[in-house]
């Protein structure tokens, strides 16, 4: 009887689409890859059992160990809309800072506000690491919070405008962040300075426990 014979068949796979998929995915997690920004305050924060996560639309106090507070809005369009309605409500009061429409505008792109007004238009256009620079040489003073020129309390004042204008929320959603090196005495003042301006609710932020490494 003949023996059969088995065609032989080429072993060759080709990789071509597989190899297409790959980069397309590494192209995606690339181009869709968010950093994480530069903390010009940087503040350790403390860890609690708390899994409440916190808001992209969050308007930020960090209180420094000298007591020091800063503000950071997290959505940049806020940001000019707040500088706008503080300079409209307090125009009396800033009508001699000179901020221009073009500062305005680049204000938007400002991570924090840590100076008096007076100096708000020096930092306009400032990037982290010149920021962060300014903060170690102690050129960043904070915002005033001194019962007379407490300049804090209509920062506050014009957030509660501008979210209660523009996302019918009578709450702001702000928060306080801080850790074991903050001024308790700027935390209590700035708590103080919460209720003078009718807030009442906001968060503290800390982070997770057990999720820091």
């Amino acid at each position: 009887m003949p023996k059969v014979k088995i065609p032989r068949k080429s072993t060759h796979v080709d990789m071509t689409a597989m190899c297409d998929v790959a980069f397309l995915l590494l192209s995606f997690f690339i181009l869709t890859a968010k950093f994480v920004p530069a903390e010009i305050i940087k503040i350790a924060q403390p860890t609690s059992r708390a899994s409440k996560e916190v808001k992209d639309d969050l308007v930020t106090f960090l209180i420094d160990s000298e007591g020091k507070v800063f503000m950071n809005i997290s959505k940049p369009e806020k940001r000019e809309l707040i500088l706008n309605k503080l300079l409209e409500i307090k125009a009396d009061k800033y009508a001699n800072i000179p901020i221009s429409l073009a500062q305005k505008k680049q204000f938007k792109d400002l991570e924090i506000i840590g100076v008096p007004m007076q100096k708000l238009p020096n930092t306009i256009g400032m990037k982290a690491d010149r920021l962060m620079e300014l903060r170690q040489g102690g050129a960043l003073e904070g915002i005033p919070t001194d019962s007379t020129n407490n300049q804090l309390a209509d920062w506050i004042m014009a957030v509660r405008y501008v979210y209660v204008e523009q996302d019918n929320m009578e709450k702001a959603p702000i928060a306080i962040k801080g850790d074991g090196e903050t001024n308790i005495d700027g935390v209590k003042r700035l708590i103080e300075i919460f209720r003078e301006n009718d807030v009442y609710s906001y968060n503290l932020i800390t982070t997770l426990e057990g999720t820091r490494d």
